[in-house]
């Protein structure tokens, strides 16, 4: 009888550490988290972006409001370096017009080399931390774009992204990013993207977004554009965050409005 109540309570005390999750396993507030998965933590993202464009020509308008989906995953491989891998879908002919999947990207402004098929360009991503201190972060990310749709060509683009833990309400991410499509003629730019976030609370995190891009950069003129939007987040588990953002990637340009907003769901594995 005692050995059998000693069986007994070991097996109940291992099964209760197995069955009660550690709180020290949860994933940071959203302000104090680094710029790449944790190793070996595997992050799902499923998003839902609705795009508008309208294009104005000079004999009429022509305008489109569709759905689609952003599909992604991130790997920590190490504490420092993170592989990823996206792609997106467009429903029916008004999503693949609005190129409604980038909305879906939630949080995310920085999204080329896509095509208005029904599947989008697989990305593949590269991101090193070069320096993590207290306050500041420094990163290398390197991207490719797979020309699965028509009429696309294969892109690349190099980034040197930056974060910023300016206390223990508030996170700024920016840097700068060379994104360069060999299309004929070649697509390239530079886009310098700013998040500014403000954790209102332990799960919950919202604030303004914008990037700045100039296009074909090089000798010679060369276009501007303004993005503007806002984000928010909500932790709403420990290894799950609810993120949504409105976006509006072409504020000075007459002739094409657009804008969007999208809902996604982050999973992780492994935290």
């Amino acid at each position: 009888m005692r050995r059998t109540r000693r069986t007994l309570l070991i097996a109940g005390a291992v099964l209760s550490v197995a069955v009660v999750p550690r709180s020290s396993g949860a994933a940071e507030r959203w302000v104090d988290r680094p710029m790449t998965q944790h190793q070996l933590v595997f992050a799902g993202d499923v998003g839902l972006g609705v795009g508008h464009a309208r294009f104005r020509g000079p004999l009429n308008d022509v305008s489109s409001t569709g759905l689609g989906m952003n599909l992604e995953g991130a790997l920590g491989v190490t504490e420092r370096l993170e592989l990823g891998f996206r792609t997106g879908l467009r429903f029916g002919d008004d999503g693949r017009a609005a190129r409604a999947d980038g909305y879906g990207r939630t949080l995310w402004t920085e999204t080329y080399g896509t095509g208005g098929d029904t599947v989008a360009n697989p990305e593949l991503r590269m991101r090193w931390v070069a320096y993590s201190g207290s306050v500041a972060e420094v990163g290398l990310d390197g991207r490719v774009f797979l020309p699965i749709e028509d009429d696309t060509r294969f892109g690349v683009m190099f980034g040197v992204p930056l974060t910023f833990h300016v206390s223990d309400f508030a996170r700024i991410d920016t840097g700068a990013y060379i994104p360069v499509v060999f299309n004929r003629p070649a697509f390239n730019g530079l886009s310098i993207p700013a998040y500014f976030w403000f954790q209102t609370s332990e799960k919950l995190w919202l604030g303004p977004m914008a990037a700045l891009r100039f296009i074909d950069v090089g000798p010679g003129d060369h276009d501007a554009q303004l993005l503007l939007g806002f984000g928010l987040g909500y932790q709403v588990a420990s290894a799950v965050d609810f993120k949504t953002m409105l976006l509006f990637p072409n504020v000075e340009n007459d002739a094409l409005r657009s804008f969007g907003v999208g809902v996604g769901l982050q999973f992780r594995i492994g935290e």
